[in-house]
């Protein structure tokens, strides 16, 4: 009987516990929307064609990330225009293109790194045409993986808007794209013994670009060259 006690009052406290961590997660990720939200709608940012506020949608988006935080990736791309359609569509583009990019950087510079501690006689060469290959491939490979959940629009004094498109990615299914496109490009160049290690760097996620780096200005400024 008191060892059936113990059992019970245990069990009740493990859900308490678990409870009362969902319970400040929940509240300090309202707290975070909340703050995000306050600085887009002071920079002018609203949701485009859409009947739900900001917050809610944007507590949607963050909600959806945190459900399984391993597994659902954060991507946001931001692009200018003045046509609805080619601005939200470029923003996609910019996204990914990110995406790539830092897979290609990520992966390039672990190899280039190995090849300087190990004394590698890969050329740097063949370093530098596989992480274009694979770039390209990667760029490829993921367009049709992305999920595309809220889209932001501002506009700007010289009547051009600025579009945020906030998506998502699988890893699981990124990670897969990330190895084909790697098999692909390593046919393009001559790796030697570093042909094997690279599909270990490929299986690691891709680093995150942070949100506040995503939502202006940082991004505004890398794009801004981009005009539809």
């Amino acid at each position: 009987m008191k060892r059936s006690f113990a059992f019970f009052a245990l069990v009740c406290a493990i859900l308490f516990g678990c409870a009362a961590t969902a319970d400040a997660q929940s509240k300090a990720l309202k707290k975070d929307v909340k703050k995000r939200v306050k600085e887009l709608t002071k920079e002018g940012w609203k949701p485009l064609a859409s009947s739900s506020t900001l917050e809610y949608a944007f507590s949607k988006y963050r909600t959806y990330l945190e459900e399984d935080p391993e597994n659902r990736i954060e991507l946001v791309g931001i692009a200018i225009g003045k046509n609805v359609k080619i601005g939200r569509e470029n923003a996609i583009m910019n996204g990914i293109t990110s995406y790539a990019s830092r897979a290609k950087a990520q992966v390039v510079g672990k190899m280039k790194g190995l090849m300087s501690s190990e004394a590698s006689s890969t050329p740097e060469e063949e370093i530098d045409k596989f992480g274009a290959a694979y770039e390209s491939g990667v760029n490829t490979k993921i367009a049709g993986l992305v999920k595309q959940h809220l889209v932001l629009v501002k506009e700007n004094k010289d009547g051009s808007k600025e579009f945020n498109v906030y998506m998502s990615i699988d890893e699981a299914k990124a990670k897969k794209a990330r190895e084909e496109a790697a098999l692909a490009a390593k046919k393009q160049a001559a790796l030697g013994v570093l042909s094997q290690q690279v599909e270990e760097f490929i299986g690691e996620p891709v680093e995150a670009v942070p949100v506040a780096q995503c939502s202006g200005c940082n991004l505004f400024r890398l794009f801004k060259t981009m005009r539809p």
